[in-house]
C-alpha cells in the first residue's frame, strides 16, 4: 500500500499540489493573522504592562510651557495639571476598579541636559510605580519613611557610571542612590531616569504632600476600562486616559482592524483552505472511480480502499501543513520588522508643550504556538474526513459500474 501511494502521489502531482496549496495557505494565513493581531495587542499592552495597570490618567493643561523653557531645576512636564491623591482614592470606588494608585512625573533641568524623576507612593502595591520593587538588579528598595533616596535606571547608571551607595544631585540636592532598576520594555509608563519616595518629588517640585500628577488604576475585567474611564472623566473633569485601546488607535488601522476582527478572519481564511482542500480531495477521488473498480476486481475489499485513501489524504494534509507553518514562520519574521508607531506617554520626554509624541518601534511578532496547533490539527482532521467520507463514497460502486463510468 506505501508503494501504491507514492506512486500515486508522484503521478499526479497536479491534483497532489492543489491539496498541498488549500491546507499551506489555510494554515499559513491563519497563522500569520493570529500572530499580528497578537503582536499589535502585545505592543499596545507594553507600556501599561509593567505597572500592572490597565488605565494611566493625567489632567492636560492648556497652559503654554513657552516662558519655562528655560527654566533649571525641577519642574512639572509642560502639558500636565496637577491631581491629588483625594481625587485618585475617589476612583478607587468605582465599579470595576481593582487597584489605583498615584505617582509625580517630573522633570529636572540642567544647564545642558535634562533628567526625569518619578515619586513613588509607598502605601500602595502591585500597581503603580511601586511594581519598580521588583526590578531591582542592584542594591535594593526604599525602607518605610525613608527620605532623601533615589533608585536609578540601569541604562542611565551605565552612561553615568552611578552605582548603590554614591551620592547624588537631584534638583540641587543631595540623595543616596540605593539601588539600580531594570525596567522591562522601552516605552512602559513607569519609566524614568531616578525613582523617589513620593514625599521627596513633591518636596523636589514645591508641591504639597496630597499633589501628583498621574493616576494608575486596575480594573477586574477588560471589558470595564471603558467605562471607567467615562466615569473618572465625570468625577474629574476634563482628563487625558492612555489605555490599551487608546494605543491602539495612535498606531492607525491596520492595528485597530488587526486587534478587533484578527481572530475572525484567520477562522475565515482556515475555513477556506479547508473547503479548498475538502474539494480537491473529494475531486480527485471520484475522478479515480476507474481506478477504484479495478482495485475492487482484483480483489480489494471496501476497507482497503478506503484505509489508501485516508492515508493518502492526511499524507496530503500533513505535507500542506509543515509547509503551510514554514509560511507562517516567515509572515511572522516580515511581521517583526514591521514599523509601528508607539505613544510617548505624557511627560516623559519634553514635548516643550507641543503634546503627545510618537516613537518608532518594530512589531513583537512570534509564531503563536496555540495557533499553529489548532491549523494543524484542523487540516490534518478535515483533511482525513473529506478522504474517508469520499472514499467511503466510491468504493460502494460495483467493480462493473465503476469501470462503465
Amino acid at each position: 500500500m506505501t508503494a501504491h501511494l507514492i506512486a500515486e502521489l508522484r503521478h499526479r502531482i497536479g491534483r497532489a499540489l492543489g491539496t498541498l496549496t488549500g491546507v499551506a495557505l489555510g494554515v499559513a494565513l491563519y497563522i500569520a493573522l493570529i500572530a499580528a493581531g497578537d503582536a499589535f495587542r502585545e505592543a499596545a499592552r507594553a507600556p501599561l504592562a509593567g505597572i500592572g495597570a490597565d488605565i494611566l490618567i493625567s489632567r492636560p493643561t492648556t497652559q503654554s510651557g513657552a516662558t519655562a523653557q528655560t527654566t533649571r531645576g525641577v519642574r512639572q512636564p509642560f502639558g500636565l495639571a496637577t491631581l491629588t491623591l483625594a481625587e485618585a482614592n475617589s476612583l478607587g470606588n468605582l465599579d470595576g476598579v481593582g487597584a489605583v494608585s498615584g505617582g509625580l512625573l517630573l522633570w529636572d533641568f540642567a544647564a545642558a541636559s535634562y533628567q526625569t524623576l518619578l515619586g513613588i507612593d509607598l502605601l500602595v502595591e502591585g500597581v503603580g510605580p511601586m511594581q519598580v520593587k521588583d526590578w531591582i538588579v542592584s542594591g535594593r528598595f526604599f525602607e518605610p519613611d525613608e527620605g532623601d533616596v533615589a533608585l536609578v535606571d540601569r541604562h542611565y547608571a551605565a552612561f553615568y557610571g552611578l552605582k548603590p551607595g554614591a551620592p547624588i544631585s537631584i534638583g540641587g540636592r543631595e540623595f543616596n542612590l540605593v539601588g539600580v532598576v531594570d525596567v522591562p520594555g522601552g516605552n512602559s509608563a513607569s519609566s524614568a531616569n531616578f525613582y523617589l519616595p513620593l514625599a521627596d518629588a513633591q518636596s523636589l517640585a514645591n508641591l504639597p504632600a496630597d499633589e501628583i500628577n498621574q493616576i494608575y488604576l486596575r480594573v477586574d475585567e477588560a471589558t470595564s476600562v471603558e467605562n471607567v474611564v467615562t466615569e473618572s472623566e465625570t468625577r474629574l473633569g476634563e482628563i487625558s486616559a492612555l489605555t490599551e485601546q487608546s494605543i491602539v488607535q495612535v498606531m492607525g488601522g491596520i492595528a485597530q482592524v488587526s486587534d478587533r476582527f484578527a481572530g475572525v478572519a484567520a477562522l475565515v481564511a482556515l475555513l477556506g483552505g479547508l473547503l479548498l482542500t475538502g474539494v480537491t480531495l473529494d475531486a480527485g477521488i471520484q475522478l479515480r472511480a476507474r481506478e477504484i473498480g479495478v482495485m475492487k476486481a482484483i480483489g480489494w475489499q471496501t476497507r482497503d480502499v478506503v484505509k489508501l485513501f485516508l492515508t493518502e489524504g492526511i499524507a496530503l494534509s500533513l505535507l500542506g501543513v509543515l509547509l503551510g507553518i514554514l509560511l507562517g514562520w516567515l509572515s511572522t519574521l516580515i511581521l517583526g520588522q514591521m514599523a509601528i508607531y508607539m505613544t510617548l506617554l505624557a511627560g516623559t520626554t519634553p514635548d516643550f508643550g507641543a503634546g503627545p509624541e510618537t516613537s518608532p518601534a518594530t512589531l513583537p511578532a512570534q509564531l503563536p504556538l496555540n495557533a499553529v496547533l489548532i491549523a494543524s490539527a484542523s487540516a490534518i482532521i478535515s483533511g482525513g474526513l473529506a478522504s474517508w467520507f469520499s472514499a467511503r463514497r466510491a468504493a460502494q460502486l460495483k467493480p462493473a459500474d465503476a469501470l462503465r463510468e
